[in-house]
């Protein structure tokens, strides 16, 4: 059945229920639907809906040149595959994409009226984001943003009505609990081995548990312009110090930590942050030096504690951070 000529213009108001007479969809079932009987696939945003699922990235960029929208998935990091797959596979498919954001009720009923946008190809270069949110048990994950690109010009005073995104380019940082249940949102392909990484983990909860009184958090850095996300070891929220764990005191593993904790601080902005290597062991003289020259402070398991030492704040070390 050939589709019928697509009528709406941008700000136009119908019902989910207009839409499924017209060209095909569904009345209730989800923010993205295709059409049954039509090449057309209709994606629905509210805002009012959407924030207790962590649908919060919502809106055009400040430039009215994106559409973001917040892909399908309310528990869990959200999926390429399932009800995102219509977004991702319109193009390759000959479906067109329009896009309506929820205007109120019909009066006197609970029908939702939707405001039509417009029509949208998702960007060929950079078709998405993955952002943090929130799931409905107020756990850490991460949600599709894609980023969809106006066929033709929409009037300002729609882009106003449908509200800005907090999407940015620009690098962002956030504070995270220490325990995370994303595996989608870290990069960890610099990371050690499973062994390693296990006795960082162990070193970790240790170390913490010697700090009585302290708060412990995380920072996700995200990176768009290069699709990297990064994850800190723990910030002492007390001491305003961050800590790159360790599980051996070598060399090769302390010059790793060094350039970790100079990318990262580079990115949270804390008021005289602190930067300090933890280990399971006291290191050698010199690769003591070399953490006290370049202005990080040590953390070593000895014993039944752990022994302390803060960052270097003479005026060689400053000139160090600079």
């Amino acid at each position: 059945m050939p589709s019928p000529a697509f009528r709406l213009r941008a700000g136009d108001i119908v019902t989910r229920a207009d839409l499924v007479v017209e060209y095909g969809g569904s009345v209730q079932s989800g923010g993205i639907v295709p059409s049954n009987t039509s090449n057309s696939v209709f994606v629905f945003t509210d805002p009012a809906e959407g924030r207790q699922f962590g649908y919060v990235y919502d809106g055009f960029s400040q430039d009215g040149t994106v559409f973001h929208y917040t892909g399908a998935g309310r528990d869990g990091d959200q999926k390429l595959t399932g009800s995102n797959s219509p977004i991702l596979t319109h193009g390759e498919k000959g479906r067109s994409l329009h896009a309506f954001s929820a205007a109120g009720v019909v009066v006197g009923s609970s029908a939702k009226l939707q405001r039509y946008i417009g029509e949208f190809i998702l960007d060929p270069d950079v078709p998405f984001e993955r952002m943090p949110a929130l799931d409905r048990s107020g756990a850490l994950r991460t949600v599709l943003v894609f980023r969809l690109l106006p066929v033709s010009s929409i009037p300002d005073d729609v882009v106003e009505l449908v509200g800005y995104s907090g999407v940015t380019r620009e690098p962002n940082v956030i504070s995270v609990p220490v325990e995370i249940n994303s595996t989608e949102f870290f990069e960890t392909a610099d990371r050690a081995g499973g062994l390693a990484v296990r006795r960082e983990s162990q070193l970790v909860d240790e170390f913490i548990a010697h700090q009585v009184g302290h708060t412990f958090t995380r920072w996700a850095i995200n990176l768009p312009a290069e699709r990297t996300r990064l994850l800190t070891d723990i910030y002492d929220e007390a001491d305003r110090t961050l800590y790159e764990a360790k599980a051996i005191a070598g060399r090769s593993d302390l010059r790793m930590a060094v350039g970790q904790l100079y990318d990262y601080r580079r990115h949270v902005s804390v008021d005289d942050l602190r930067c300090s290597v933890l280990l399971p062991e006291r290191p050698t003289a010199d690769l003591r030096d070399l953490l006290r020259e370049a202005g990080l402070g040590l953390a070593f398991r000895e014993q039944s504690t752990f022994v302390l030492e803060p960052p270097d704040t003479s005026d060689r070390g400053e000139r160090l951070r600079q």
